[in-house]
């Protein structure tokens, strides 16, 4: 085996065990908002995109792995191999009247590889986080507090298939499989009996698969300017898995529960998942200037939880984003990093109530970034600054300000590529 190929399998099977560890490590988020429905979601971009303000319906790239829409893997040219992996460290601030809260985490995010197996038609697998809980505050009641815990993810593995129709137009469909468990407890003490504690666990263990249909049309103006139209559905699905519930009385002094509580049941009958839709447009030329916008929909507002479809709002986001190489071919350095930008706006799923009624869950997030182009191929180093406001209207709950930063490698391969040189 060459150096070279040895090189590339080591890499392979290190990230290939890398990719495992979202399925233990995503509970590393700190969001009072996580403990409705499913959790925080997450946005579904790697790479470039995250840097971009999560834009990729109508991103088309053969240097860059786009998930959100699978008609983009067709853009893939026959030679190149492309593995894509990240980490990320968040700080959380939170601040909800004359109180404030500061932490922090770190996170594996995702894992994902695409290659050609054809002239027309290209591949993607991989894994990262659908949602996550992750939450820990307590709150007086009457005669009593009580503390309100969660942890755990859904974490999504998929494999996708991009084709190429016809001039300017591909077909992609992904095939996911969710999987993991999220838990939400909460723990009640009363004043007058301090050693005395009721305790409830509602636990959500998610086994299920859902499908992304994606479609794009490069129109090609002229040799170097190119508008790219993409659209992505996912329909609605009833969530397959299992939930439990339990219930005790527990002694703070002993230690023991005694439980009263201990249910098993069936989501299928009770729990579901929205249909999903999705716009993208975006511009490119001379593949070193990329502007573009998506705007996604998600009908949670008919979806069940807990056999009710009252916990929820519609999901609304819109989104700018930007990409800008200087120069093409360069020596320096500074004109062959890519810089991006962008800008996102939205509505999320949960309805938040209070003693004022149902609120609404706002996000704005601010991108910036850069792509670092490694020495002697085509490998790229991508670095994401985010920042994401959330918080509630009408009435002004807690606020969220969380700074992110994100750091990610696209491994860039040719394959079937042997070196005339030696």
């Amino acid at each position: 085996m060459s150096t070279h190929k040895s090189v590339l399998y080591t890499f392979f099977i290190a990230a290939l065990f890398i990719g495992t560890l979202p399925l233990h490590a995503q509970s590393n988020i700190d969001s009072p908002y996580s403990r409705y429905g499913y959790g925080t979601l997450d946005n579904h971009t790697i790479g470039a995109s995250r840097s971009m303000g999560g834009i990729g319906f109508a991103i088309q790239s053969g240097k860059q792995i786009n998930i959100k829409n699978p008609a983009s893997y067709a853009a893939i040219d026959t030679l190149t191999f492309l593995c894509d992996f990240g980490v990320s460290l968040q700080f959380d601030y939170m601040k909800e009247g004359s109180l404030k809260e500061h932490r922090t985490n770190w996170s594996f995010e995702y894992f994902a590889l695409q290659f050609p197996l054809a002239r027309w038609l290209a591949t993607s697998i991989g894994v990262l986080p659908f949602s996550t809980v992750g939450y820990d505050y307590t709150g007086g009641i009457k005669n009593g507090t009580v503390r309100q815990t969660g942890e755990g993810s859904i974490n999504q593995a998929y494999i996708g298939l991009g084709a190429y129709l016809f001039k300017g137009f591909t077909l992609g469909v992904n095939v996911n499989y969710l999987f993991g468990e999220i838990t939400n407890s909460s723990t009640s003490i009363s004043n007058i009996d301090a050693t005395n504690a009721t305790v409830f666990d509602n636990t959500l263990n998610i086994s299920d698969y859902r499908i992304d249909i994606g479609l794009q049309y490069a129109i090609r103006i002229n040799e170097k300017n190119r508008l790219t139209l993409g659209a992505v559905y996912t329909p609605s699905k009833k969530l397959l898995g299992k939930g439990y519930i339990s219930g005790g009385n527990y002694n703070t002094s002993s230690g023991n529960t005694s439980y009263f509580q201990n249910d098993t049941i069936k989501l299928k009958n009770g729990y579901s998942l929205p249909a999903s839709y999705g716009v993208g447009i975006s511009y490119t030329y001379d593949e070193r200037l990329t502007i573009g916008a998506d705007f996604t929909f998600q009908s949670w507002s008919k979806s069940k939880f807990e056999n009710s479809t009252s916990y929820f709002n519609n999901y609304l986001n819109a989104a700018i984003g930007a990409e800008f190489l200087p120069q093409t071919y360069s020596n320096k350095f500074f004109q062959s990093v890519r810089y991006r930008a962008g800008l996102s706006v939205g509505r999320s799923y949960p309805l938040v109530k209070s003693s004022t009624g149902n609120n609404d869950l706002w996000e704005t997030g601010v991108t910036l970034g850069a792509g670092i182009p490694m020495k002697r191929n085509k490998s790229i180093i991508n670095i994401t600054f985010g920042y994401t406001n959330r918080r509630t209207t009408p009435t002004r709950l807690v606020t969220e300000n969380e700074f992110k930063i994100s750091v990610g490698l696209t491994f860039n391969e040719m394959w079937f590529y042997k070196s005339r040189l030696h």
